[in-house]
């Protein structure tokens, strides 16, 4: 976290976590491959192994294209699209609610491979999940090692309603506490336009940097929020102290 950071607001209203294009699972002639989601593995050292290659690329631009992957979750009646982004070569970050009741999580990297993934663990206060995948990711991103500044350039990656990826530019406008939630990390509220699927995706600063993560919008003004860089980087060193992954909501 910055030093002498302060919130200078409190949200008032907080829309529904982004778990986007939700619509009911159709019903099915016969059975499908829905297996259920495996048990929770015990955490090791983290974040990417020694020798992984974190991608450096001349645009944040280009870093949100190879480290933002489309997240297709199956499960509690319902299909959903989302984002999240590679912070190991197996390993995810997204919302603990884009996993919450997953019985299936399919995956979307860059370069047009795919993959199957389970959850990891998830943070006890805020919308974080670590998703393990079973093919390897193409690229991975740094983390931040402190909270970026309000008024901070910032870049928005993501695949809105479950379409093509996006990069929306904007600013970080201020950080705020959450109502009804005072153990969470303050939250990014955010000028660049976000929607529906946007929810796991990084919200990376102008060197590629990840200093967030989208979760959700703020109903009275629509502006985006995010999970700040210091409470991926607390759940990628406590592993061992995150909660339960959540049934269906």
């Amino acid at each position: 976290m910055i030093g002498g950071r302060r919130p200078r607001a409190r949200l008032l209203l907080v829309a529904a976590a982004l778990l986007a294009g939700c619509v009911p699972v159709p019903a099915a002639d016969g059975p499908r491959d829905t297996a259920s989601v495996p048990a929770l593995m015990s955490p090791s050292a983290i974040p990417a192994s020694a020798g992984t290659p974190t991608v450096r690329a001349a645009s944040p631009e280009r870093m949100g294209r190879r480290v933002t992957v489309r997240v297709r979750s199956l499960g509690c009646g319902r299909i959903g699209t989302a984002s999240a982004v590679a912070v190991g070569r197996r390993l995810l970050v997204t919302n603990r609610h884009v996993v919450a009741g997953a019985d299936s999580i399919e995956l979307n990297y860059w370069d047009g491979s795919r993959a199957r993934a389970r959850p990891r663990t998830v943070a006890v206060a805020d919308d974080l999940a670590l998703v393990e995948v079973s093919r390897r990711l193409p690229a991975v991103a740094r983390v931040a090692p402190g909270d970026a500044a309000e008024g901070a350039e910032l870049f928005v990656v993501g695949f809105p309603n479950g379409g093509q990826q996006t990069i929306a530019h904007g600013e970080l406008i201020e950080y705020a506490p959450l109502e009804r939630h005072p153990d969470a990390s303050p939250v990014m509220r955010l000028s660049a336009p976000i929607a529906p699927g946007n929810s796991g995706g990084p919200v990376l600063d102008s060197s590629g940097a990840v200093i967030g993560v989208v979760f959700g919008i703020e109903t009275a003004t629509g502006h985006g929020l995010a999970v700040p860089a210091s409470a991926v980087l607390e759940l990628l060193e406590q592993r061992d102290a995150g909660g339960p992954v959540p049934s269906c909501p």
